[in-house]
C-alpha cells in the first residue's frame, strides 16, 4: 500500500502549502478570460432581421412568451447606452458565431474602444458560455465563434460596454452557425 501512502503525502503537501484554492478550502474556477474577435467578411445574404431585445440582466428562460426563438443566420442593427441582449436562437451543431461592427457614438473616442459580447444558454437558469468576445470598433466587421453549445437548447447573446455608460453606440452585424 504504498501508493496510498505516498498519494495521501502528495494531498498533505497540496494543501499546507496551497490550500484547495478557494474560501473554506473550495476550488475556485478560473477567472473568466477575454478573446478578439477576427476580422471577417460581409452579412449573409438573405438572413432575416430581428430586433435587439433590452437587456434587464434577469435570466431569459426557453420559450418565452410571445418571442419565439430563431433560427440562424440572422441579422441585427444595434443602438444601445449600456447594454443589449439578442432574441433566443438555436445553435446549429453545437456552434454560434456573432459577427458586428461599429458605426458610430456619442462619445467621439468610440473608435478606440471595445464592445464586449457573452453568449448564455436560457436553458433553465442562464448559463454563460464560453469567452467573452471583444469587438474593435474600428468601423470593419469582426466575427467570433462559440463552440460547445447544447443542441436543443435556446442561447442568445449579450453586447455590452464598459467605457462612458451614457454614451450611445449602434452599429450592425449578424449571427450565423460559420
Amino acid at each position: 500500500m504504498k501508493w496510498d501512502v505516498r498519494a495521501g503525502a502528495v494531498l498533505a503537501a497540496v494543501v499546507l502549502v496551497g490550500g484547495l484554492g478557494g474560501p473554506g478550502g473550495v476550488a475556485q474556477a478560473a477567472p473568466a478570460r477575454e478573446v478578439d474577435a477576427a476580422r471577417v467578411g460581409a452579412p449573409p445574404k438573405g438572413a432575416v432581421k430581428l430586433d435587439l431585445l433590452p437587456d434587464t440582466g434577469q435570466d431569459r428562460p426557453s420559450g418565452q412568451v410571445g418571442v419565439q426563438a430563431s433560427y440562424l443566420p440572422f441579422t441585427f442593427s444595434y443602438d444601445f447606452t449600456r447594454s443589449l441582449t439578442s432574441r433566443t436562437f438555436w445553435p446549429v451543431a453545437g456552434r454560434a458565431c456573432v459577427s458586428l461592427r461599429g458605426a458610430g457614438s456619442t462619445d467621439p473616442g468610440y473608435f478606440f474602444q471595445v464592445v464586449k459580447v457573452e453568449m448564455w444558454d436560457a436553458y433553465g437558469t442562464d448559463l454563460k458560455k464560453g469567452l467573452t468576445a471583444r469587438y474593435a470598433l474600428t468601423g470593419g466587421y469582426f466575427g467570433y465563434c462559440w463552440t460547445g453549445l447544447t443542441n436543443g437548447h435556446e442561447h442568445y447573446f449579450r453586447i455590452y460596454k464598459e467605457w462612458n455608460t451614457a454614451a450611445r453606440v449602434w452599429g450592425d452585424g449578424w449571427t450565423s452557425p460559420i
